[in-house]
């Protein structure tokens, strides 16, 4: 009896036991969770920048991700471009950043916004999501379904569409982002997550969805490594998480000001014109 006890207890403590039975509370993981999982790197693969609908340049998001943030990993991921992400890699690889980078791009599809990440190419909007996954897949990409289920977001990918793709013999999801901390995430998160971990068992991220400096790194995706590619065998081998906070105010009003002026400034340009 004390033997069957004794390995019981050794089996809930090995990480792989761990991480199973921390996820199955249908909530984001923390640190300390993520750490006695084994999982000691920490990614926010959902940032976007001014080449899309972001306040701050390639540059600012690489010094920020360097000096404010402990990720192991970003991915600058603008809607329906990548030629910011490109530059932020060149630039990435020609310093001396002490975290790994992907490129990436968020494609506008039919049914929702999908996360193209490891791509060389930009994926165009307007497709359906089978045709943007297997464009993802062409390049050897890693596709994940951004912000899913939620009901008010006309970018959401909706339940009929994930049960159409789980349920496909010719299209594989690499993944499932089950925390947003934007305002994506509010009440869809816990949808998505419970959704996830009860039907489609898909591997999870967490990611900011950052579109200001100070949201960066607010989500992330918990994983075993600290490079970009452990963080692909992760994903691939399913023994990701997801973790973070929702953005904060502050977040939203840098927002708000930011487009308000930029607006002013397309209004002065045409009166002067």
């Amino acid at each position: 009896m004390a033997r069957r006890m004794s390995n019981r207890m050794t089996e809930e403590l090995r990480p792989t036991s761990l991480a199973r039975r921390l996820l199955g509370r249908q909530r984001q993981m923390t640190a300390a969770e993520a750490s006695l999982a084994g999982k000691l790197g920490r990614a926010d693969l959902h940032i976007h920048s001014t080449y899309s609908d972001g306040t701050a340049t390639v540059e600012e998001i690489l010094t920020y991700a360097e000096r404010f943030s402990d990720l192991d990993v970003i991915a600058i991921t603008d809607h329906d471009a990548i030629e910011g992400s490109l530059r932020a890699r060149d630039l990435w690889a020609r310093g001396h950043y002490r975290f790994d980078y992907i490129v990436g791009e968020e494609i506008s599809t039919r049914e929702g916004h999908l996360l193209a990440l490891f791509i060389e190419q930009r994926i165009p909007p307007g497709l359906s999501m089978e045709e943007s996954i297997a464009l993802v897949h062409e390049q050897g990409g890693l596709a994940i379904v951004a912000h899913p289920l939620h009901r008010l977001f006309r970018h959401s990918c909706q339940r009929e569409v994930l049960d159409r793709l789980v349920s496909s013999k010719t299209v594989r999801l690499d993944g499932i982002e089950t925390w947003n901390a934007s305002f994506c995430g509010i009440y869809a998160n816990q949808v998505a997550m419970r959704t996830n971990r009860r039907v489609y068992r898909l591997p999870e991220v967490g990611n900011s969805d950052a579109h200001t400096l100070n949201a960066i790194g607010r989500g992330c995706t918990w994983f075993e490594g600290k490079t970009a590619q452990d963080l692909r065998r992760s994903l691939q081998a399913g023994t990701t998480a997801p973790g973070g906070k929702l953005w904060q105010m502050y977040d939203y009003l840098q927002l708000a000001q930011y487009h308000f002026s930029k607006r002013n400034q397309r209004n002065r340009r045409v009166f002067a014109a």
